[in-house]
């Protein structure tokens, strides 16, 4: 092959792998601005999303447990994890860059702001429900007092009915107790059954109640009838605020976990959907 041939074919192998390197260093290069590009922006952005999310169902979980049972601990958790949020899409608010995207998160922010409201709504009424609840049982106990040193005290022998009394007046004790205790379990969860058990047992306390009155009291008893009637009547009322609480709590509880829902659906069909786009973009 003459020399001037194989000068050429040389010239054109080294051109062409001249012209490979170049566009393989500009692909490496691209791809590095790529690459860089999302590890400063968008891979920053998933990791806030990430955990702002995370945060809000820990939220949910925190009242939920405080609505079981007040405590500090689920009380500061709650506080901990929206302060979590704050940070955290302050972090996410620096990053972004388009109208839409401001729009998208202001969106969630106003969501997720009615969230908050509602759960702070939860705990004054759980507050509430928990000091009446104290109150109710106080006041049960000491009508149960006016029972046991007051009026059966003054069941002394050869008082009329004596047997009659002591009959009645034991069943209005229990049933003062069984109502209160159906309350109890009624506040945590509101079932038909304990709420059926309250309102058996505040008919059994008027019957049995009703059934002693009945009898031959004698002038020492009417006072401390009166007595117990006024501090009953203040428990019942009391016991019922409860179980209103309760009932209004289970309906509020469940428009607060939809709100939190509600939230959480613009993160996963709106922010991360962007910024799914975002990554897209940025590899064309």
């Amino acid at each position: 092959m003459p020399i001037n041939k194989i000068t050429g074919v040389s010239v054109v192998l080294l051109a062409v792998i001249i012209v490979g390197g170049i566009l393989g260093y500009l692909g490496i290069v691209r791809e590095k601005s790529e690459l860089g590009g999302i590890l400063d922006v968008e891979m920053p952005m998933e990791q806030s999303v990430r955990e702002i999310e995370v945060s809000m169902w820990e939220t949910t979980n925190a009242i939920f447990y405080y609505m079981l049972e007040p405590s500090a601990i689920s009380l500061e958790e709650y506080k901990k994890q929206l302060k979590d949020i704050e940070e955290f899409v302050v972090k996410y608010k620096a990053l972004i860059n388009t109208e839409k995207e401001k729009k998208i998160l202001e969106k969630f922010e106003k969501k997720w702001a009615d969230s908050v409201s509602k759960a702070e709504e939860l705990i004054r009424l759980r507050d509430k429900m928990e000091e009446l609840h104290e109150k109710a049982w106080d006041m049960v106990g000491d009508a149960d007092d006016i029972i046991d040193y007051k009026i059966q005290p003054a069941f002394m022998a050869g008082v009329p009915d004596l047997i009659e009394k002591e009959k009645a007046v034991r069943e209005v004790e229990v049933s003062i107790w069984e109502a209160i205790s159906a309350t109890n379990y009624y506040l945590y969860r509101q079932f038909d059954k304990p709420k059926r058990v309250y309102h058996s047992q505040l008919a059994d306390v008027d019957e049995f109640w009703g059934n002693y009155k009945k009898l031959s009291i004698t002038p020492s008893e009417q006072a401390h009838i009166d007595e117990f009637e006024n501090e009953w009547s203040r428990s019942r009322k009391l016991m019922e605020e409860c179980h209103a609480l309760a009932d209004e709590l289970k309906k509020k509880y469940l428009i607060f976990w939809e709100s939190a829902h509600a939230a959480d659906d613009i993160i996963d069909f709106d922010i991360q959907e962007h910024l799914k786009k975002r990554i897209e973009d940025r590899r064309k």
